[in-house]
């Protein structure tokens, strides 16, 4: 088999498949026509999770020569990210609590690796369940919601998909390769191909507009028949099969609605994506390039207002894939590397690197967002993204103190450009809380409350 090479987008090549830019133009209201979508005035505010597996290397991620919390380097790891230092607030201190303490009576379902990436988003113990992890123990699904899920059934309603979930390269249908939950014991997959996102999204509005239209037309006439059979049979029938009639009228009523809501009127910078030759997928060589058209697939559903919500997963914990396109001298799986003990300086510079690496597509992401003109700003400057891991450090599977960074203010509400510590057993959980916030969300906990209610203080 011939393999196909492609260089990751650079922003240049971003900027071109988005289309000419509308430069000062209420961009989702041009594109969706719906002024209650996104007004001038009041932009709609977005979230998305970033994911990268098997935790970090403290030494090289967290910030240098630290004189505030405004004066400070970037560590070696972070360095990819100098150019939107000013929109980064590092958070330090932080650890995932509800993922280290043992459940009523005894331990709590999960290995490191299991519990970390359960309950990364959810702060909820994980269900007992059949999922074997490290030294034989067992886990099920996590038992809460995820915060993207929360705060999708926030802000999701007016948009075609409450939020978007995608994956690069994530391997098994278990606990170690899910973030999203709806709710307890309801993982949402994370969509490997871009290709089939890409369809799922926009299929019903590629080809021809006339055949788009003809198609809709078709459409509204099939389903006006429906509803006139159902009132001449309504007139029919006593007081309760009304009911249920009506019931069956206002799902007709609510289908149209969301199939209408699925054609994206193309303009401005909501453009059809040319997303290249296929490749495949499950090819590790392949991740710079899946994981780019996934960040530009992610940025056009924001553009075009499919979705204000989104997770974007790269691979997944206790992943064993050999990520030898950062450097060809890496030829340890990435979990493997992980593991790898303190004084090994080779094997922790190469995971120095793939972490760096994860950092370079945090900002192309950020390059993406920051593309989009919204209003007087871009869609960047109403986005916070979360970059988080189920881990601390991979080699003793420490979950205190998580690497997390948060890029980007939501529309003024974090104070960014700053590094920020806490101390103490500060329960993430208290982070989601300051996410839900930043979403307008009135919260005061999330997940279990036993590891800490309110949000965290001085990030606003």
């Amino acid at each position: 088999m011939t393999l196909i090479r492609r260089s990751p987008m650079k922003r240049r090549t971003v900027l071109c498949g988005l289309g000419g830019l509308a430069i000062g133009l209420p961009l989702l209201d041009a594109m969706r026509g719906s002024p209650a979508r996104a007004g001038v005035l009041d932009p709609p505010k977005r979230f998305i999770v970033m994911y990268t597996p098997n935790g970090t290397i403290a030494k090289n991620f967290w910030p240098t020569n630290v004189v505030s919390q405004t004066d400070f380097e970037l560590s070696p790891i972070l360095t990819p990210l100098a150019a939107h230092k000013q929109d980064l607030l590092i958070v330090g201190g932080v650890d995932m609590l509800s993922a280290m303490a043992p459940n009523m009576g005894g331990s709590a379902p999960g290995d490191a690796h299991q519990k970390g990436t359960g309950q990364c988003l959810t702060a909820t113990e994980l269900l007992p369940g059949n999922f074997v992890g490290g030294g034989g123990q067992t886990a099920g699904w996590a038992g809460g919601i995820s915060v993207d899920q929360e705060i999708a059934k926030h802000i999701g309603q007016d948009t075609p998909y409450t939020s978007l979930e995608l994956g690069v390269a994530v391997q098994g249908a278990n606990v170690r390769g899910r973030i999203s939950y709806r709710g307890p014991g309801q993982p949402l997959p994370p969509e490997n191909s871009p290709y089939a996102a890409y369809q799922r999204l926009f299929g019903d509005s590629l080809g021809d507009p006339v055949e788009v239209a003809q198609r809709t037309t078709r459409r509204h006439s099939v389903l006006d028949v429906v509803a006139e059979d159902y009132k001449r049979l309504r007139d029919r029938l006593g007081g309760e099969d009304r009911d249920k009639l009506h019931n069956h009228l206002l799902g007709i009523d609510a289908i149209r609605d969301r199939l209408d809501k699925a054609i994206v009127s193309f303009a401005g910078a909501c453009q059809p994506l040319d997303l290249g030759e296929a490749l495949d997928v499950n090819k590790i060589e392949h991740m710079p390039v899946i994981g780019g058209l996934q960040m530009d697939l992610l940025a056009m559903a924001f553009a075009c207002d499919i979705t204000r919500v989104a997770t974007l997963m790269w691979t997944n914990s206790t992943s064993s894939a050999v990520l030898s396109f950062v450097d060809p001298a890496i030829t340890d799986g990435h979990h493997a590397l992980a593991h790898k003990g303190d004084e090994e300086t080779m094997k922790v510079h190469h995971n120095t690197l793939i972490n760096t690496w994860y950092a370079s597509q945090l900002a192309a992401l950020i390059d993406r967002l920051k593309a989009i003109p919204e209003g007087d700003g871009t869609v960047f400057d109403n986005t916070v993204i979360l970059w988080t891991n189920e881990q601390a450090r991979g080699n003793n599977h420490d979950r205190h103190d998580l690497p997390y960074v948060v890029a980007g203010s939501a529309g003024g509400f974090f104070k960014t450009g700053r590094y920020v510590e806490f101390s103490g057993d500060t329960g993430h959980n208290r982070l989601l809380v300051s996410l839900l916030n930043s979403m307008g969300i009135e919260a005061e906990e999330f997940g279990n409350p036993i590891y800490g209610t309110g949000p965290l203080t001085g990030l606003t």
